[in-house]
């Protein structure tokens, strides 16, 4: 069974409503805990990704990131990942989510707050936008949770069955704390700021639900912006309890409209008039503004005279071993003919002591969507790229590994002039020298659908429609 038909089971046969600490419902938040955890158990055993004490022991310094930006008053707090911060022509830093954002509400009045997991913050003084702080702010005060006393959980033998029945091991009085203490932490910060909105982009962590339930209760309008793969597969986004809403954001800005499909009366994520689509800044950014430097003009001349077909390859944090070793043998079959640019999820990592074949490359000083837009095909296992490269005129070929690509993308990525899924290397480097792809007008053409053209003005359109007031 996959997740999404586990977690399904799960709310439609046992009353996970009644489910309460202190009269407030607590499957909402604690739902996707199990669904990762039977995921990793039944479905997709990912790769452990470690991080080490030395990692840890940095992230605390990260709580004075920006810090003298917390001395001052903001209408609205925008919740970024450092994963989507790109550099442009200038190498100046901009959130590719977030950006536009951020400018129409306004730089001085919009606090960023920037997740940074196991990749180094961006220097300040290269960003585009002054007033940000690090996550980790809230991540270190809010895991002191067990200063917390006990709680007493109403209908807890709901939870005892489920880890009994599909053998889990969930501590779920754990989750239950730590949300309660990240949960007044945000109501202190809200409080004290008293924003007006709150914008993330993902609303399924245990941190941002805890802030979007303290910004619900506090009457602050809560927004999800679109980061990756909104389907009906996706156990985040698929609810099929009529749960506390609060848990979860009022409006969700998505790529586009094709999105809105899956918020039927039957799923209790969020209203279907509240999705709206906005498109996206980077892509229109790379498609109509976007400049390369000669120097990468040059460069990828060089590979086209050496090689016939050029593979940009996005990975995936916890799938990258699988992905390496499936490119490693590709790349062995065929060493002439086609050039693999394998684009890290972590631009930071070490990957020195992997023995590339010669014709398997990293270029660090260009990011993902430079190198797709300068490629023949776009690869990956089950990335958003996948969704983003043909909106940049560039054909997909998914590597369904362990089954997760048609697991995500058969469903929503039907056009074989678009995206092709292949099994094996033998299968891939076949399809990438035999498949004559259409022209890229044409690819983003047939494309069109899944991104809401002018950003911009379908931004504030959205904004206007939630009620909020841009500056003048």
């Amino acid at each position: 069974m996959n997740t999404i038909n586990f977690i399904k089971e799960v709310e439609l046969k046992y009353d996970v409503k009644s489910i309460k600490v202190n009269n407030m419902e607590v499957w909402p938040f604690l739902r996707m805990a199990y669904c990762f955890a039977y995921n990793k158990k039944y479905n997709f055993n990912k790769e452990e990704v470690r991080i080490s004490l030395w990692a840890k022991i940095k992230r605390i310094g990260n709580i004075f990131y920006g810090f003298k930006n917390l001395f001052k008053k903001y209408d609205y707090v925008v919740f970024v990942s450092r994963e989507d911060c790109k550099k442009l022509n200038d190498n100046m830093h901009i959130d590719q989510f977030g950006d536009v954002l951020i400018h129409a509400l306004s730089d001085k009045k919009t606090l960023l707050v920037e997740e940074s997991r196991n990749i180094n913050l961006a220097d300040i003084k290269k960003i585009s936008y002054k007033n940000i702080i690090s996550h980790d702010f809230f991540h270190f005060f809010g895991e002191f949770y067990f200063f917390n006393k006990n709680i007493l959980i109403s209908n807890e033998y709901i939870l005892k069955e489920i880890n009994r029945k599909y053998k889990l091991n969930i501590k779920y009085k754990t989750k239950i704390l730590k949300f309660l203490n990240y949960m007044k932490f945000y109501r202190r910060f809200f409080n004290f700021y008293k924003p007006k909105a709150i914008f993330m982009i993902d609303c399924y962590s245990l941190s941002h639900q805890s802030a979007i339930f303290a910004a619900q209760r506090m009457k602050i309008k809560t927004i999800e912006i679109q980061h990756g793969v909104i389907n009906d597969s996706h156990p985040a986004y698929n609810i099929f309890s009529e749960l506390d809403r609060s848990f979860f954001p009022e409006y969700l800005l998505c790529f586009g409209n094709y999105v809105k499909k899956i918020f039927t009366d039957n799923n209790y994520f969020i209203k279907n008039k509240n999705v709206l689509a906005v498109g996206s800044m980077y892509i229109e950014y790379m498609n109509k503004e976007y400049q390369f430097p000669k120097k990468v003009i040059k460069l990828f001349r060089n590979f086209r005279k050496k090689y016939k077909k050029i593979i940009s390859v996005s990975a995936q944090v916890g799938t990258e071993n699988k992905l390496i070793s499936f490119l490693k043998k590709s790349a062995n079959i065929n060493d002439k003919d086609i050039l693999y640019i394998f684009a890290p999820r972590n631009p930071d990592k070490d990957y020195s002591n992997i023995k590339f074949p010669p014709n398997i490359i990293i270029l660090k000083n260009l990011n993902t969507y430079q190198i797709i837009k300068q490629s023949d095909i776009h690869s990956t296992l089950y990335s958003t790229c996948a969704l983003e490269a043909p909106a940049l005129g560039v054909p997909n070929i998914l590597i369904n590994i362990d089954g997760y690509a048609e697991k995500i993308y058969s469903k929503l990525l039907t056009n074989k002039d678009v995206t092709r899924f292949i099994e094996t290397e033998e299968e891939f480097v076949s399809t990438i020298l035999d498949w004559h792809p259409k022209s890229r007008n044409e690819i983003m053409n047939l494309h069109k659908d899944f991104y809401e053209k002018n950003h911009k003005k379908s931004l504030k359109i959205a904004l206007g429609k939630i009620g909020i007031n841009l500056k003048k």
